[in-house]
């Protein structure tokens, strides 16, 4: 007879482990070692007890960030209500080149669910969220301001290395945003394993980037920058697990961005290699998806 393996409990643990003997308590997660000890074998209302006493215990211990308890479906469910409730801003990207995603309070929405894929649209922009059991949500302390919340994946699952040039993906068949669904998808060739930013175009704007396929990142930029100026075409920003488009005019240089929705690339800041702002720190071994900036 097969017996399904028990899953794993979600645990605070965020691979810093050190028991301070002056409190008995981790100063990665906060738990006590006893805690530690028993978690594996710990029954869901014992683990709920922790999970329910670690937030006091990290304010008084100073940590800057601690694991939250979210996982799947539930990280989901709390997604969407932070949606709904105009609560504030996802982040998705790399220092540099990001897709801000949000709604206005009085901003009709869809939210689509489809197993452990949440799919959040507004008529300015997009965000599909997929929780797999390692996609993990950390709470991020910050002097003076209000937390932020970082979605994030284990090094290990990341893919290789995206393009380095300017180069053509073919049909988006995965488009969340109506405009130009099925058009061409331009890869700006960032070359980078945590996030690949892309546009997805009409045809006569493809056959203007089209010639420049190869070039490579940043010089491409000086070729067909006046192109997307001049068409503010849908830009696709995807991490591990995650996927956002905005359909807002791109301002020109020196301009502001619009208020809503919007993207950033910055070559210059690219260029520095981080893929979280060098202010935030992750647990090691970690890589972020997205920041969600509460409002």
């Amino acid at each position: 007879m097969n017996v399904a393996a028990r899953p794993r409990p979600a645990s605070p643990c965020i691979g810093a482990c050190a028991i301070d003997p002056a409190n008995g308590l981790c100063a990665g997660c906060a738990r006590t070692g006893d805690e530690i000890a028993l978690w594996g074998s710990a029954d869901a209302a014992i683990r709920a007890r922790i999970w329910a006493e670690l937030p006091a215990r990290a304010a008084a211990l100073g940590l800057p960030l601690r694991r939250l308890a979210w996982r799947e479906g539930d990280l989901l469910d709390r997604m969407e209500r932070l949606f709904r409730d105009a609560a504030g801003v996802f982040v998705v990207g790399i220092h540099g080149a990001v897709a801000e995603v949000m709604r206005a309070p009085d901003e009709e929405f869809q939210a689509l669910r489809d197993g452990l894929v949440l799919t959040l649209r507004t008529r300015r922009a997009a965000i599909r969220l997929e929780a797999p059991a390692h996609l993990t949500a950390f709470e991020l302390f910050r002097a003076g301001a209000a937390p932020l919340l970082a979605l994030a994946v284990p090094a290990g699952r990341l893919g290789p290395d995206g393009p380095s040039a300017l180069t053509a993906l073919g049909p988006d068949t995965g488009a969340l945003l109506p405009r130009d669904a099925g058009g061409a998808r331009f890869d700006l060739g960032l070359g980078r394993r945590a996030a690949r930013v892309s546009i997805r175009c009409a045809q006569a704007l493809a056959a203007r980037l089209a010639p420049h396929c190869g070039a490579p990142w940043p010089g491409h930029l000086d070729l067909i920058a006046a192109d997307i100026l001049a068409e503010s075409p849908v830009r696709v920003v995807e991490t591990p697990c995650i996927r956002a488009e905005v359909d807002a005019v791109i301002p020109p240089p020196g301009g502001r961005s619009p208020d809503g929705p919007h993207t950033h690339l910055l070559p210059e800041l690219v260029r520095m290699g981080f893929d979280a702002p060098p202010s935030l720190a992750l647990p090691k071994g970690y890589v972020l998806s997205a920041l969600f900036h509460l409002a």
